[in-house]
């Protein structure tokens, strides 16, 4: 079934082919890493726009990343035309209350089987589900579970019989409630919605290799009532199996050849990277081939002097000299535990590390950049007042005040009940003497001013020293930032990325180390050829696909490892 390589269609040819072909509508692009799929992608859709019209024209996607990354694109459509498939459904059916969204009675009733509850549109595309959620309930696991079957269009006969348990509790919760749950929205929608909503002439589908079986059965039931419709994919980068989702999906059925559009040229990864992650990739045993060039870079595939235990030797080494040279670097896994190891690392060295790409994980994301009440917010306003801040020094407000106060331990520090009278934290008023000398104890107040007289770090130690224990864990590791890079340190975004492979999808950094350990399950799955093998072949594929410039493999800590040749 693999697409002549060779001769790949042009993109920007679908329009007149459609008005031509008979038979299926379907049209697949595929975008293998950093072809420009998104690029490629809102080309197509200004043309179907230039001809049906702004309201003919749909677009869907499987993640709000995706999709918020397309609207980003100043596209000629309104922005109820453009979301996930779960937010189309959503409003199809009228704005249905959200199983997920209300789950306080069920949490009540089955505190065995809690299930963490979300926004309204919060999580409409399986995105923050992740199987490596360390944050997962057991009703969360239960819920994957049988979302998962449910996504695979398995008759409920064939499910194993603790989740058809818990499938008929929980359907018994909705029903009483008059609630949907996600899931809930595409079965319904793929029962009682026979067109897209606007009757679109034109749908277009991005990461169609992370929709299950459910979702693209809409979609071509859709499809099919529209003049036509175009799947946007990698079948290379199928990772989402947790979910029911299936590189087959987007492989069948069977379309003409001319149906297939192939982006072959990559402009992130080098040529070392590139062959290195295609001789991966040709592992697997199913797929579209492609014809995929490497961008004009040589670029270096190695390995690394380490595993994911040893990462504050020579990893950490090699990680900062990048990271001075103006890099950005990324540390990848299969599963979060695995990531254990290098944040220590990280935060007892005291460098600044983020994942852009999961923002609610707290644990990735220690500094929580933009939160008012972060840590790291109260260590700028501690320090807005501090000659360390440079052209940019400033008086305390009394909301800075309020903000960096707060953790304070009050005994010996702070006056009787002054924590009441600081004012809300957006408080603009400018900070005198006299409010210092009615917050602080005198003693306190004379430590504090002192600090002023030498660097910044006298003043984090003050602080740092004076916080109720319930909060100086959660201050250590900005403190150790700001006191080794200064305010600025905080600011700045950090060049280092810390994930799973799964989090990163769609990113990239400059220089990527991913280490080949499996958990015991992956391990299992890795040792069965076929399906459960080829999805983390493709985990690794993706992993290796974000680097730029530089690959580096970590040495496996134990046996349970992918085979990974840099």
């Amino acid at each position: 079934m693999s697409a002549r390589a060779d001769v790949p269609r042009q993109a920007d040819s679908i329009e007149d082919l459609a008005e031509q072909a008979e038979g299926t509508r379907e049209f697949r692009i595929f975008g293998p890493p950093g072809t420009g799929k998104t690029t490629n992608l809102s080309r197509q859709i200004r043309r179907a726009v230039e001809r049906f019209g702004r309201d003919a024209v749909l677009v869907t996607s499987f993640s709000r990343t995706a999709a918020a990354e397309l609207a980003g694109r100043d596209l000629p459509i309104g922005p109820d035309r453009i979301g996930t498939l779960h937010a189309h459904c959503y409003r199809a059916l009228g704005g249905p209350e959200i199983a997920e969204a209300n789950v306080g009675d069920w949490n009540r009733d089955n505190p065995h089987l809690q299930i963490r509850p979300v926004r309204k549109l919060g999580r409409m595309d399986g995105e923050d589900s992740l199987e490596d959620d360390d944050q997962e309930l057991e009703g969360d696991r239960w819920l994957r579970q049988l979302n998962r079957y449910r996504g695979l269009m398995i008759a409920p006969e064939w499910w194993p019989a603790n989740v058809r348990a818990f499938h008929s509790k929980w359907q018994q919760y909705k029903v009483a409630y008059g609630l949907l749950d996600f899931c809930d929205l595409i079965e319904t929608a793929l029962r009682d919605i026979p067109f897209a909503p606007g009757r679109p002439s034109v749908i277009f589908a991005d990461e169609a290799q992370d929709l299950n079986r459910m979702q693209l059965t809409l979609i071509r039931k859709w499809g099919e009532r529209a003049n036509y419709f175009i799947l946007a994919a990698d079948d290379d980068q199928a990772i989402m199996t947790f979910t029911g989702a299936s590189p087959d999906v987007v492989l069948d059925p069977e379309i003409p050849e001319e149906h297939k559009i192939i982006l072959k040229q990559s402009y992130r990864i080098p040529r070392a990277v590139h062959a290195a992650a295609n001789r991966l990739i040709r592992q697997v045993s199913r797929r579209q081939e492609k014809l995929y060039l490497p961008r004009p870079a040589d670029g270096m595939s190695t390995t690394a002097s380490g595993t994911y235990r040893s990462t504050e030797y020579w990893i950490l080494k090699t990680a900062l000299a990048h990271v001075e040279q103006g890099r950005t670097v990324m540390f990848l896994a299969s599963c979060g535990y695995l990531l254990r190891p290098v944040i220590q690392v990280l935060r007892k060295n005291g460098i600044a590390f983020h994942n852009p790409y999961r923002k609610s994980n707290g644990f990735w994301n220690p500094l929580r950049f933009g939160r008012r009440g972060s840590a790291a917010n109260r260590v700028l306003a501690l320090l807005a007042a501090h000659p360390c801040f440079g052209a940019e020094r400033r008086p305390w407000t009394r909301g800075e005040l309020a903000l960096w106060a707060e953790w304070l331990a009050s005994k010996g520090v702070l006056k009787h009940g002054v924590k009441k009278t600081l004012g809300s934290r957006g408080d603009a008023d400018i900070v005198t003497i006299e409010t210092l000398d009615s917050t602080f104890e005198p003693g306190a107040l004379d430590d504090l001013l002192a600090c002023f007289e030498g660097d910044h770090r006298r003043l984090l130690r003050w602080w740092q020293r004076n916080l109720t224990t319930e909060f100086q864990r959660r201050a250590e590791f900005p403190v150790e930032i700001a006191a080794a890079g200064g305010p600025q340190a905080l600011m700045e975004t950090p060049k280092v990325v810390v994930g799973t492979i799964h989090s990163v999808k769609g990113g990239e950094a400059d220089v990527v180390f991913l280490f080949p350990d499996l958990s015991r399950a992956g391990d299992a799955a890795y040792q069965r050829f076929g399906a459960p093998r080829d999805a983390l072949i493709r985990t690794f594929y993706v992993g290796m696909t974000r680097a730029r410039e530089v690959l580096y493999i970590a040495e496996k800590a134990s046996a349970m490892a992918a085979a990974i040749n840099a």
